[in-house]
C-alpha cells in the first residue's frame, strides 16, 4: 500500500511539471472532480499548457484526473493504467496541442515512452481511432516520431528508417528543407488518418490545430 502510495504521488509530481511548461505552481484550488472514462479510452488530460498562462485550478484539475486514473484496476492488461495496449506496445494521448516537437517527445520520454510509431494500416487505424475518442482532437491531430535527419530522409523516434508501410497524404512529404516533422491529421481534416510533414516548431498562431501529443511504450 505504502509504494502504490508513493508511485501515485510520483506520478502527479511529475504530469503536473511536464504540462505546466517547466514552471511548478502550488494549487490552491478546490478538487476537481474527474470525469468518468470511457472504455478504451487513453489517458487524456486537458490543458492549455503553452498557449497562455496555466492556472491553479487547471493545475487541480490535471492532479485529480491523475489521482482518478491511478486507483481505477488495471483488468489484467498488460500496459501501465491509463494507457491502451495494441499488439506488443501501449498507446497513450495527451490532448494538449503542442507547439514543439521536441516539447512532445520529450513528455513522452517523461512518462517512459517516445513519440508513436507506426507499422501496419491496422496500427494506424487503431491510432486514428484512439484519437477520435479524445475529448479535445484538432485538425493536425498527434504528432508522431517522424522526424528528417541531415540525409533529408524520415526516421522513427528510436532512429529506424522510415521503410515498408507509409500512410501520407497524397503529395506528401514536400518541402524537405523546412518542414522535418510527422504527424497523422485528426477527424476535423479532409485528409484524416493520414500522415503529413510540418515545420517542427509551429508558431503561436498555429495553436488552434496544433498536434497533440501521441506516446508509445512496449507493453513488457
Amino acid at each position: 500500500m505504502l509504494l502504490r502510495s508513493s508511485f501515485v504521488s510520483l506520478v502527479c509530481l511529475e504530469v503536473i511539471i511536464a504540462f505546466t511548461c517547466g514552471k511548478p505552481l502550488i494549487s490552491s484550488a478546490k478538487p476537481v472532480v474527474a470525469p468518468k472514462s470511457q472504455p478504451g479510452q487513453s489517458f487524456v488530460i486537458n490543458n492549455n499548457c503553452g498557449l497562455a498562462n496555466v492556472d491553479r485550478e487547471m493545475i487541480a484539475h490535471i492532479k485529480a484526473k491523475v489521482d482518478y486514473i491511478a486507483g481505477k484496476p488495471s483488468k489484467d492488461s498488460p500496459c501501465s493504467t491509463g494507457w491502451v495496449a495494441y499488439g506488443k506496445s501501449c498507446f497513450l494521448i495527451i490532448d494538449i496541442p503542442t507547439l514543439e516537437w521536441d516539447d512532445a517527445r520529450r513528455n513522452c520520454q517523461k512518462l517512459g515512452g517516445d513519440l508513436a510509431k507506426i507499422t501496419s494500416a491496422a496500427e494506424n487505424q487503431f491510432i486514428y481511432n484512439l484519437i477520435l475518442k479524445q475529448a479535445k482532437s484538432t485538425a493536425y491531430g498527434a504528432w508522431l516520431g517522424l522526424h528528417r535527419k541531415a540525409d533529408t530522409k524520415f526516421y522513427w523516434a528510436d532512429n529506424t528508417p522510415l521503410t515498408g508501410y507509409t500512410a501520407w497524404s497524397p503529395g506528401e512529404p514536400n518541402s524537405p528543407s523546412s518542414e522535418k516533422c510527422g504527424h497523422i491529421f485528426g477527424p476535423s481534416e479532409p485528409r484524416k488518418g493520414k500522415w503529413n510533414d510540418i515545420e517542427c516548431t509551429l508558431n503561436k498562431s498555429g495553436v488552434p490545430v496544433a498536434p497533440v501529443v501521441l506516446c508509445q511504450k512496449n507493453s513488457n
